[in-house]
């Protein structure tokens, strides 16, 4: 984890420095995440939810049409799990997986005509907070519960990230993207929170943005 946050000081600490040159612009961005968690367990089902992103990015030119966009963003993620026994009636288990993340993409941005650029660059996730919220019904009962899973996660998480980007007026900025994590989010399963150490993010993401100039 230190050497995370190391890395984390070092890139921006140093965003006031580049910022004094006119070609590299700081810049804010927030927008709407749709997550959801992706794993092999058949009897689980598995759908998205939906969640807030903030936070602040630097565009960094580096050749023609060429440039490279850090960013460190709060972003808000995990999904809902489900649970039917076929077998039992009036039984079901519903929960929301809440993880809340601070991200830090590194974007490669290739301009294919004026404002619009296609992206893609590798993310690492610090975790701050997770934690399960659920309803089950047992034979006509219901209980609601929720359970803090920060010690079953992983701390970090990585991915990569894909999407197309636009710039409007060289101050506007929005952008789409489908992060894919290659890291499981929780390091080992529990039946009795559902949750699985195969379980990994997958996140879809819409922002809207301005560079300061």
């Amino acid at each position: 984890m230190k050497k995370y946050m190391l890395m984390l000081c070092t890139l921006f600490l140093g965003l006031p420095v580049m910022a004094q040159s006119q070609k590299v612009r700081l810049g804010v961005k927030a927008g709407l995440n749709i997550s959801s968690l992706a794993f092999d367990e058949s009897e689980l089902d598995s759908s998205g939810k939906t969640g807030f992103t903030a936070g602040i990015m630097v565009e960094i030119p580096m050749a023609k049409n060429f440039s490279l966009q850090p960013e460190l963003l709060y972003s808000q993620q995990g999904g809902k799990v489900s649970f039917s026994d076929q077998d039992v009636t009036n039984s079901s288990y519903k929960s929301t997986i809440k993880l809340n993340y601070l991200n830090i993409p590194v974007m490669l941005k290739y301009y294919v005509m004026k404002g619009l650029s296609v992206q893609a660059g590798p993310q690492i996730g610090i975790l701050l907070k997770a934690d399960n919220k659920y309803q089950d019904n047992f034979l006509g009962y219901e209980n609601h519960e929720s359970f803090n899973l920060k010690k079953y996660s992983s701390d970090i998480d990585t991915s990569v990230n894909f999407g197309l980007g636009y710039q409007f007026k060289d101050k506007f900025y929005t952008d789409v993207r489908y992060n894919i994590s290659y890291s499981n989010v929780f390091k080992d399963g529990d039946a009795n929170y559902f949750i699985d150490n195969d379980m990994k993010n997958r996140t879809f993401q819409i922002t809207i943005g301005y560079f300061f100039k």
